[in-house]
């Protein structure tokens, strides 16, 4: 056995564990694979390097501009109100207008900024069914995920599996190859989280809220006091507090047009006086229930504009600055005016020594802010480029036509110059981005901002584990010991089977298109290796890829929802394993008899 053999082996289960625990950053795992295949020699530099020059990677990165090109245009703004109009009619009704919807977008353009905007959106119009959101958001994540597999362009993995095979000789795979069996995937999928998703999934009161008053204590309240009793005219602020059992930091007294910074507790109380006091938010709750004391609540109506009295929710989006950055190094207060109260990190609540958690996409941040504050965040939210989103319904603004119609337009042509192959994807997908420069409907540097680049290196890093697994010898051990199952009879289906299996849990436990570069070579030196067509086991390594249902770290938008939804690692499993089995006997069976040996 020779040692390019073990170090490959050794590399690459590594790689997914660090995947798998997130304990280093994904792309600079991807990063220190391709350096590691050059210093043990196993892969030359331009090997390890290659997969930069991949048309995987070039398409993907262009399909990232123009994705945003047509969310930046409207297109959201535009089918969210069409695809929540069913909430009105029922739970079932529900999933069906809004899977639909997302589905039929993240067919044609990136999924994660969908389910982004998607997710306040869908929060609200839950209400109206008098359902809490949980019921929704994982609904929302698998489908688009479903709608993803649809076409070529679907997802990031479909691309780089295509891209390992022309690679290898094989250029079968057009923009619709795989749209046979990911219809039968997206209804299975929609039928079953239709009639299954509200059993399955977690009810409200087994949901623990961000917003937990026993564990916040640095909460700023403005309280009013009402027409006071007789024998209470005159009180102290010392003798209200203890009267009332209440203990709070009072930080202001106003009174009329007088400002009292830091008032004595001595100092005697009238009927119209507002305080400003900080204090834990259970102790809040016995000034609700007093009549003589009042908390004021809207943000328009405050008496201390300036201070933080208000709490909001914001999710993390993908490829901004604050992700992967601590939050002691990101100071809310000076560019927000917010300060931190709580976060939910990997469906983990956090509500103290918050400051080295590092930021994730999709985690949640308790802001308490002011009115200038609360506006400085709409304003960051209005930015293209957002590093969160409100969890709330967002005003949704006229879409601006000329651009959605150009986006729109020069996204069919690709499709189109794609489908009758005029052009190979790469090209149309370019030549797409130079007409959207070309008509001015996205800048240059709006156009580098709206690449994710941490998928970016993913890729070209993952693509170097197929070149590795080849030249070391390990994908013909492996094929050795695969390809003993074709003594049976019903061998074709065994092996897709396998493959399905093999990629799935890999992409359960790392990330998905790690495993498909793993298990793309793989398969189709086994295709090889029976003398099959390589076209049925792609298709298997491509769904299976992106498929991911079973955990809330295998797929980007399942990440987004997991905080968002508020909740638990096993929810996910709950409901995502029954499908995850659905979806591997559907492949099985189907697969070989839609592509045929």
């Amino acid at each position: 056995m020779e040692l390019s053999f073990l170090i490959t082996i050794l590399v690459i289960l590594t790689a997914i564990v660090l995947f798998a625990t997130e304990a280093v950053r994904v792309d600079l795992v991807a990063i220190g694979v391709m350096v590691l295949w050059i210093v043990f020699g196993v892969l030359e530099p331009e090997e390890s390097f290659r997969g930069f020059a991949n048309s995987a990677t070039l398409t993907v990165t262009a399909m990232f501009i123009l994705s945003s090109a047509l969310i930046r245009g409207g297109v959201i703004k535009l089918l969210a109100p069409l695809t929540t109009r069913l909430f009105n009619k029922s739970y079932s009704g529900a999933i069906l207008g809004m899977s639909s919807g997302v589905g039929l977008l993240s067919a044609f353009i990136n999924n994660t900024p969908v389910v982004a905007t998607f997710i306040p959106i869908v929060s609200k119009a839950a209400k109206k069914l008098n359902l809490h959101p949980t019921k929704f958001l994982i609904p929302l994540s698998y489908g688009a995920i479903l709608g993803g597999t649809c076409t070529l362009i679907g997802t990031s993995t479909n691309l780089l599996v295509a891209g390992i095979a022309k690679d290898n000789g094989f250029d079968e795979i057009g923009l619709f190859t795989m749209t046979p069996i990911g219809l039968v995937f997206s209804g299975v999928g929609l039928l079953y989280l239709m009639f299954a998703g509200k059993h399955l999934l977690p009810k409200e009161s087994q949901l623990k809220p961000l917003q937990d008053e026993s564990q916040i204590n640095k909460f700023l309240t403005e309280v009013e006091i009402q027409e006071l009793p007789d024998e209470q005219k005159g009180i102290s602020i010392e003798e209200l507090f203890k009267e009332k059992d209440l203990s709070f930091e009072v930080q202001e007294l106003k009174r009329g047009d007088e400002s009292i910074k830091n008032p004595k507790m001595s100092t005697r109380l009238q009927t119209g006086d507002v305080m400003l006091i900080k204090g834990e938010l259970d102790k809040v709750k016995k000034v609700v229930a007093d009549k003589h004391l009042s908390i004021v609540k809207s943000i328009t109506d405050k008496y201390f504009p300036r201070e933080e009295t208000k709490v909001v929710e914001v999710i993390i989006m993908p490829g901004t600055h604050l992700v992967d950055k601590k939050l002691k190094n990101i100071n809310f207060l000076k560019n927000y005016h917010s300060h931190l109260l709580a976060i939910r990190h990997r469906g983990k609540r956090k509500f103290s020594d918050m400051g080295n958690t590092r930021l994730k996409v999709g985690d949640i941040l308790l802001l308490q802010t002011s009115k200038e504050g609360y506006e400085l965040l709409q304003k960051a939210e209005s930015n293209p480029n957002a590093p969160f989103l409100s969890i709330k319904e967002t005003d949704l603004n006229i879409p601006n036509k000329k651009k959605l119609y150009i986006s729109a337009g020069v996204l069919a042509l690709v499709i189109l110059t794609a489908t009758f192959n005029i052009l190979p994807i790469v090209a149309s997908a370019w030549a797409g981005v130079f007409l959207l420069g070309a008509f001015r409907i996205i800048s240059m540097t709006d156009a580098y901002r709206s690449i994710d680049w941490q998928v970016i290196f993913l890729l070209a890093g993952s693509l170097s584990f197929g070149a590795a697994m080849e030249k070391s010898g390990l994908n013909d051990w492996l094929v050795t010991h695969l390809t003993s199952l074709t003594e049976k009879e019903l061998a074709p289906f065994i092996i897709i089977g396998v493959i399905y299996l093999m990629t799935m849990i890999f992409t359960e436990i790392m990330s998905n298109n790690a495993a498909a570069a793993l298990m793309a070579p793989l398969s189709m030196a086994i295709a090889d290796a029976l003398g099959y067509s390589p076209l049925p086991f792609l298709i298997a390594v491509m769904i299976a890829g992106s498929a991911s249902f079973m955990t809330p770290i295998g797929y980007q938008t399942n990440t987004m929802v997991y905080s968002a939804g508020n909740y638990e690692f096993k929810d996910f499993f709950k409901i995502g394993a029954p499908l995850g089995l659905i979806f591997w006997i559907i492949a099985s069976l189907l697969i070989p008899i839609f592509y045929s040996f």
